[in-house]
């Protein structure tokens, strides 16, 4: 992976047989990213999409195995359990132009994925949610009932 800072924000480049997840949580637990929003572009080989069934409280997951152009990529990382932890949602195009999203739990980057990280010098985290299941932001600030 390549990077460039400009001041609060990074660009990076990953390249191809990169795992896209593994790779940006690396390079987050390296710069000391403790919250940041990210979004990207690019194209992969493969990816691991989950959809939450709120009914089972789990993730379903199913792997696609085809060269996909990286239509959306975008979502958050906060800290669970002190490290890193990416929160992502994508949609992928086939060559059919059909697409296929969800909440991403990985990819193999092919040929590149572009990504832009905004950071926030925040320390927000996650913590489990017990009506969920879910591992939520955890915003300790003020609250709104609507």
């Amino acid at each position: 992976m390549q990077f460039q800072q400009f001041e609060d924000r990074y660009i990076t480049r990953l390249r191809s047989g990169e795992r896209a997840l593994a790779t940006l949580t690396d390079f987050l637990r390296a710069q000391g990213v403790s919250f940041a929003n990210l979004s990207g572009a690019g194209a992969v080989e493969w990816v691991e999409l989950g959809y939450w069934n709120a009914e089972t409280r789990q993730y379903e997951y199913r792997r696609f195995d085809e060269q996909l152009e990286v239509v959306s990529f975008q979502g958050n990382c906060a800290r669970k359990d002190g490290q890193p932890f990416l929160h992502i949602h994508g949609v992928f195009a086939r060559r059919d132009y059909s697409v296929v999203g969800g909440h991403v739990k990985e990819a193999g980057v092919h040929p590149t994925l572009e990504v832009w990280l905004r950071t926030e010098w925040l320390d927000v985290h996650r913590s489990r949610d017990p009506e969920s299941g879910l591992d939520l932001l955890d915003l300790p600030g003020r609250s709104q009932s609507g």
